[in-house]
């Protein structure tokens, strides 16, 4: 019999990793292999990380969210960039989790100086074929805007505005 037990003391060191990282964020995999039927992440994110809007493409692509501690806000979108819901994950009133169906356009914002997210899915993980971004969403590394400039505009978004400088 065997038990993987995490401490706080490995959470705060994924979240030093995430500080010294130019993303904002780290993640520790909790799977053994990318082949693995269950996939497991720890993801620290630090404020003003951005995570570009995406979907998963397979059937079998669903996400689920938990936060461990801190505050996020889970953001579903149309195919044209509309915010249809703005989900808060970790708040004292907030969601305790969500599981994010395929096809379904989402991104996290960090709203907490820092949070601790657990994130599970089914497996395997083909990076090739892990997300699909719209095209009108602004990629990661953007050299057209800053970073803090779109997670601004993502944190202001409300429910039917558009994604959009």
């Amino acid at each position: 019999m065997s038990v993987t037990v995490f401490y706080k003391e490995q959470l705060n060191e994924l979240s030093n990793l995430a500080s010294n990282n130019p993303r904002l964020r780290a993640h520790l995999n909790l799977h053994k292999s990318y082949q693995d039927k269950i996939q497991r992440i720890l993801i620290s994110l630090k404020r003003g990380t951005y995570i570009p809007p995406h979907y998963h493409k397979y059937d079998h692509q669903w996400e689920h969210f938990q936060v461990i501690e801190g505050i996020v806000d889970l953001y579903i979108f149309n195919n044209s960039g509309t915010v249809l819901d703005i989900i808060n994950l970790g708040d004292v009133n907030g969601a305790l989790f969500a599981q994010i169906e395929p096809y379904t356009i989402h991104t996290l914002v960090c709203r907490s100086p820092y949070a601790s997210v657990i994130e599970i899915k089914e497996g395997p993980f083909v990076e090739a074929e892990a997300k699909i971004v719209p095209s009108w969403v602004y990629p990661e590394g953007c050299r057209e805007y800053l970073r803090s400039d779109i997670v601004s505009m993502l944190e202001t978004l409300k429910i039917n505005e558009v994604y959009k400088l």
